[in-house]
C-alpha cells in the first residue's frame, strides 16, 4: 500500500471511528515506542493487553478488540504477530513515525472543518472545568467522612454545575464517536457523583448537614 493509500485508509477508519480510533493508534504507537525503547525481545511491535492497560492509565474504559481486528483486517494498518490463548501481539505495517503523522495531520484538519455543533460542545464542556471536578469528587470518594466543607462544595456543584454537565452529555451523545472523550469524562463525573451522594446519605444522624437553603436560592 502506498503513503498515499495508507491515508486514504487512515480517514476512512477516522470518519468511521472518530476519537476511539485515534485513542487506540496513539495507544498502541506510544506502546510501540516503549517496548522499542526498552529493547524488549517482544513478540511484536503491540500488544492487545498493552494497549488496554495504556487507555486505562489515559482514563479510558474501552475493549479495543474489535477495532483492532477492522485495522487488520479492513484497512491494513496492523498485522497480527504472534497469537496464543492469552496474548495477542501486532506489528504495524508502516513505520512508527509514517502513522503518527498522517494522524497527526487528519486530527488537526478536521478540528480545521468541525461542525460547529460539535465545537460549541466543546467549548461549552471546557467552560465547565469537569476535569477539575472529577478530581475534587475522586479525592472525595477516598474520604472516610466528608467535612462539612466538602458536602457544601458537593452541594454548590450538585445545583450550579451537575446539570449543565447533564445537558452536554445529552447533546453529546449524538455525536459519539466525535466526542467520545468528553462524554467517557462526563459520565465518570456523573457515576462519582451519585456515589458522593450516597455517602451524604449515610452519614450518621448526627453528623448530617442539612441542605443549605441559601445556597439553593442562589443557584
Amino acid at each position: 500500500m502506498s503513503i498515499d493509500a495508507l491515508r486514504l485508509a487512515i480517514l476512512d477508519a477516522f470518519h468511521r471511528y472518530g476519537q476511539k480510533f485515534v485513542l487506540v493508534m496513539k495507544a498502541a504507537l506510544s506502546v510501540a515506542r516503549e517496548n522499542k525503547l526498552r529493547g524488549s525481545n517482544s513478540m511484536g511491535d503491540f500488544d492487545y493487553k498493552g494497549v488496554v492497560e495504556k487507555l486505562n492509565s489515559m482514563g479510558y474504559s474501552y475493549n479495543p478488540s474489535l477495532l483492532l481486528k477492522t485495522l487488520e483486517k479492513e484497512y491494513r494498518i496492523i498485522e497480527t504477530s504472534y497469537k496464543t490463548s492469552n496474548q495477542h501481539w501486532y506489528k504495524f505495517r508502516y513505520g512508527i513515525e509514517v502513522l503518527e503523522s498522517i494522524i497527526d495531520s487528519i486530527v488537526k484538519g478536521s478540528e480545521d472543518l468541525e461542525d460547529p455543533d460539535i465545537t460549541l460542545i466543546k467549548i461549552q464542556f471546557r467552560s465547565l472545568r469537569p476535569r477539575y471536578w472529577l478530581n475534587k469528587l475522586k479525592n472525595m470518594g477516598v474520604k472516610e467522612k466528608l467535612s462539612k466543607a466538602d458536602i457544601k462544595i458537593f452541594q454548590r456543584f450538585s445545583f450550579a454545575i451537575l446539570p449543565k454537565l447533564i445537558k452536554i452529555l445529552k447533546q453529546a451523545e449524538e455525536f459519539e464517536d466525535e466526542l467520545f472523550i468528553e462524554i467517557n469524562v462526563l459520565r465518570e463525573v456523573i457515576q462519582l457523583a451519585q456515589l458522593i451522594a450516597e455517602k451524604i446519605d449515610y452519614v450518621e444522624l448526627g453528623n448530617k448537614i442539612s441542605i443549605d437553603s441559601q445556597v439553593v436560592q442562589h443557584m
